[in-house]
């Protein structure tokens, strides 16, 4: 998966709107906020620019930003890990998903037709 593709995640969606709504909520400017948290004012725009190709948020830009704005960022993460249950579907006890993607088992050499080499080796006949 591409950095394209995990920016359109619903994880990544819901950070980023996370940080808009934050963002709006704070009365903040991008260069204030870019100065609190230390994250290019050019970034800040891109991220909150609802114009913008989806842009991947990393969990420092994140975390970084919650705390720049007064958010508690133990929110945010509750928050987006309910996005990430919903989207993985059930887990059972042992911490697996329950619905398995069925693939084709891949073939596998004995380790005796692994190790058996073309060439021929020096000092043996």
């Amino acid at each position: 998966m591409g950095q394209k593709e995990h920016a359109s995640a619903p994880i990544n969606v819901g950070a980023v709107r996370l940080i808009r709504e934050g963002f709006a909520e704070s009365g903040m400017t991008q260069e204030t906020l870019s100065r609190t948290c230390g994250i290019p004012r050019s970034t800040l725009a891109n991220i909150l620019s609802p114009t913008a190709a989806p842009r991947l948020i990393h969990v420092e830009q994140m975390m970084k930003i919650a705390v720049a704005l007064g958010a508690d960022p133990r929110v945010w993460a509750t928050e987006l890990e309910k996005v990430a249950r919903q989207h993985m579907g059930p887990i059972d006890e042992v911490g697996t998903k329950r619905k398995v993607r069925e693939r084709a088992t891949p073939q596998v050499q004995k380790r005796a037709a692994r190790s058996r080499s073309t060439k021929p080796t020096l000092g043996k006949d």
